[in-house]
């Protein structure tokens, strides 16, 4: 699998909404609900799933700086497989529409404020 492009996060825009670390099925992005984000490159397969579900636009799928090794590929498919069985481990369930409007409005809100 060849990656077109891998996604770059532009840091000073990102509000810590989490909604990237939900979509992302390979874990190629860290960071906690409150806090900045950031994209691990080599991590990154190029699906840009997370793309449409950022809120602030802050995300850009860009052109990747090096080519992606064998074992990088394996290490994604490693950890997609990884994800899937915490994921069902955990049983997660997304909050609901409502609660999901509810915790933007306070992050942007606290955004704002600082």
């Amino acid at each position: 699998m060849k990656r077109a492009s891998v996604v770059r996060i532009d840091e000073a825009r990102c509000i810590g909404c989490a909604r990237c670390l939900d979509a992302c099925p390979v874990d190629a992005i860290v960071g906690a609900p409150g806090v900045m984000h950031t994209v691990v490159e080599p991590w990154c397969v190029g699906c840009d799933l997370c793309l449409p579900v950022c809120p602030v636009d802050c995300m850009s799928a860009l052109a990747p700086r090096a080519p992606w090794s064998d074992a990088e590929r394996r290490a994604a498919g490693r950890r997609a497989a990884q994800r899937r069985q915490r994921l069902a481990r955990a049983k997660i369930v997304s909050p609901a529409p409502q609660e999901r409007k509810a915790i933007l409005a306070a992050l942007l809100e606290r955004k704002r404020g600082a």
